[in-house]
């Protein structure tokens, strides 16, 4: 962190700095430093947990934080990132069982309880009555929760609206932090937005008594901030309406792996589906791994099967670090390593013992999870906790259908030693798809073979040997030959088609993985990158090889969304700005000539590009300041407008007057 912003921040709580210098010293450092605003948000919150700061002064102070950082990304980025359409914030629903409790009220077996450090058994908490004194949260009594005219939402229910936006219609289910309610967007619905519904998390009375609730559900955002991904649910924003504390997260329509494992135990699930559903698991999973996230507390009621067949993981809120940092240090109440939540069906020993999470806790859950899918219900360990399992020398029986390859992953996931368990969620997800249990060079000599027995002259001999060479080529990028990699991807157009399919059925994991950060790297708006015609150009290339992917279908869906929320908001920007006639630039960035060029990014052939009434406005205001004998700020609204439409006959024509005026 900056010396120069701590000490910024610093001079304007003791008084002596203005407003308008901190931000003009703000907006200077966020220029030079691509991480200058997170950085400056963590010395904020470092000195709120410190009790240096009251919440007051935080909300003031964030506020400017946030608007310098918008400013500055804006006028650095030239064509101009706007953070703030962007936030598109990946979270979680809360525990899933809050979402599924109406399914099964007499199974407990799912249910998240409180243990003791080292204790073999589970004492079941209701964690909106947690062990902890108020006095231990360092945020004390900060947050005071002062009378509002929004009391009225002291009764969330039906009917209620959040922000004069969000209508709540119905509760989906609440648990010991919060109750989740289906909610009505009505900013969507003004944009005619087909899906306006979205799902929002509100803190409960009873978690709200405690000083720190507020921190508690900012945490489970900032952790979910750094997940996004196909497969783990999306939170949209986190807020406040007086002394309502919530979180508005992606409406999610369909079941929760808890209640298709009740059904399955009635009508089984087909081999193929049980792997698709774990495939997809393995897949967010993986990806909260490499992002250093531990979700420990995997479990069906925390996985989510939609309606279209995808699955998403949710609940990350009490997830941990895989490696410890500032943010984990931080003393907050909500502090997930003092309250050592467990599901005694699907923890390992280490976390009733108290251990430092390790992924190996998550394949564990998981593995339990993807036996139950393929096992018709049945869980591997008659859901005993896993303290109790090698003493019992209980051993999870065989599963029909799976080949031996299949077999011995899953019963190494299994384990209750944690150094003989499978080390990460990508091995795992590699052992259990179903291709064949042959090696390659197993396959090659059938190959072979084949090719003897048929006299050769059905196959020439330098085929067979060109085709020996791509298995060879697959097994090193398999081993991690990026360059190599690329290369292939690049020609694989130019192969002949028996290549081209040996290519795209033994890479089709890793191509697919490549085209989605292709896209990502090309069209990312919170990031600051609009490209969406080139992410566009990617998919269809992507899907030229693997029309059938069904992750390609949804990094598709996920990318048309961002598009259309992106979109709404350019398109409210522009409206303002032409309402309040901004049609030249501007000191901070709150201009058309900033968002017109972001919208011609996005979609170069947009009807607001070709906007008569813009090009009208910007005649009729030059003319007014020609009027006035203001030729300097009148060239200046001819030359913006012309950059904007540089065919406009009637500019053309006013620009050489302005300028034969400037002449004589």
């Amino acid at each position: 962190m900056s010396e120069v912003c701590e000490s910024l921040i610093n001079d304007y709580i003791a008084g002596s700095l203005e407003m308008v210098d901190l931000e003009d010293g703000l907006a200077s450092i966020f220029s030079a430093l691509p991480n200058g605003h997170s950085e400056a948000q963590n010395y904020l919150q470092s000195l709120y947990t410190n009790d240096q700061i009251d919440s007051d002064g935080f909300t003031q102070i964030s506020h400017v934080i946030s608007k310098v950082n918008i400013k500055s990304t804006l006028k650095n980025s030239q064509e101009t990132d706007i953070s703030y359409f962007g936030e598109d914030k990946t979270m979680h629903l809360t525990d899933i069982s809050e979402l599924s409790a109406r399914v099964d009220e007499e199974d407990t077996s799912d249910k998240t309880v409180i243990v003791r450090a080292g204790s073999s058994s589970a004492q079941e908490i209701e964690i909106s009555e947690p062990s902890l004194r108020e006095d231990d949260s360092p945020m004390n009594s900060r947050i005071v929760e002062k009378p509002h005219k929004s009391a009225r939402y002291e009764n969330l229910g039906p009917g209620v609206t959040l922000k004069d936006r969000f209508v709540l219609l119905e509760k989906l289910g609440q648990g010991g932090m919060g109750v989740v309610f289906k909610a009505k967007d009505l900013l969507k619905v003004e944009a005619q937005d087909k899906d306006p519904y979205v799902a929002i998390k509100v803190l409960t009375d009873a978690f709200k008594k405690y000083s720190g609730s507020f921190i508690a559900l900012q945490r489970e955002a900032s952790k979910a901030q750094r997940l996004a991904h196909p497969n783990i649910a999306t939170v949209y924003d986190f807020d406040r309406d007086g002394n309502t504390v919530f979180m508005t997260m992606e409406y999610l329509q369909g079941k929760p792996l808890n209640q298709l494992i009740k059904e399955i135990n009635k009508k089984p699930l087909k081999l193929d589906h049980a792997l698709h559903i774990i495939e997809e698991l393995c897949s967010g999973l993986a990806y909260a791994h490499e992002k250093k996230l531990i979700h420990s507390d995997f479990k069906p009621g925390n996985c989510f099967l939609l309606s279209d067949g995808h699955v998403k993981l949710l609940d990350f809120g009490i997830a941990r670090a895989s490696t410890q940092t500032d943010e984990e240090r931080e003393n907050t109440m909500f502090d997930p390593a003092k309250l050592s939540a467990v599901t005694p069906a699907y923890a390992t020993p280490e976390m009733f013992a108290g251990m430092n999470p390790d992924p190996r806790d998550d394949i564990y859950g998981l593995a339990c999870v993807a036996y139950q899918l393929l096992a018709g219900g049945k869980h591997p360990y008659n859901k005993v906790a896993s303290p109790k399992i090698k003493e019992l020398g209980i051993k999870p029986k065989p599963i029909k259908g799976l080949n031996r390859r299949q077999q011995k992953t899953l019963m190494k996931a299994l384990t209750v030693v944690r150094e003989d368990r499978i080390v990460d969620v990508e091995k795992f997800a590699e052992g259990m798809r179903s291709k064949k249990s042959h090696s390659k060079s197993i396959l090659l000599a059938a190959l072979f073979m084949f090719v003897i027995g048929g006299g050769i002259g059905y196959k020439p001999f330098l085929e067979f040997q060109a085709e020996q060479e791509l298995y060879d080529k697959i097994q090193l990028i398999k081993n991690g030959d990026k360059a190599l990699m690329i290369e292939t991807i690049w020609s694989l157009d130019q192969l002949a088609p028996v290549q081209q399919k040996i290519i795209s059925v033994g890479l089709r994991r890793e191509i697919i993985t490549f085209y989605r950060d292709r896209i990502r790297s090309v069209f990312r708006p919170k990031e600051g990158l609009y490209d969406f015609p080139q992410a566009q150009n990617l998919l269809g290339q992507a899907k030229k090889h693997y029309p059938d992917s069904v992750a390609l279908s949804t990094i598709e869906d996920q990318v048309k969304e961002q598009r259309d929320r992106l979109m709404n908001s350019l398109i409210s920007l522009y409206k303002r700005y032409l309402k309040d006639k901004k049609l030249v630039k501007t000191a901070n960035g709150e201009d058309l000539t900033t968002v017109i060029p972001l919208i011609k990014r996005v979609d170069p052939k947009h009807y607001l590009l070709k906007d008569k009434a813009l090009s009208d406005l910007y005649l009729s205001e030059s003319e007014k300041l020609i009027a006035k004998r203001k030729y300097v700020e009148a060239s200046n609204y001819i030359i913006t407008g012309l950059k904007l439409f540089p065919e406009d006959s009637r500019l053309q024509s006013l620009n050489k007057q302005i300028n034969a005026q400037f002449q004589n």
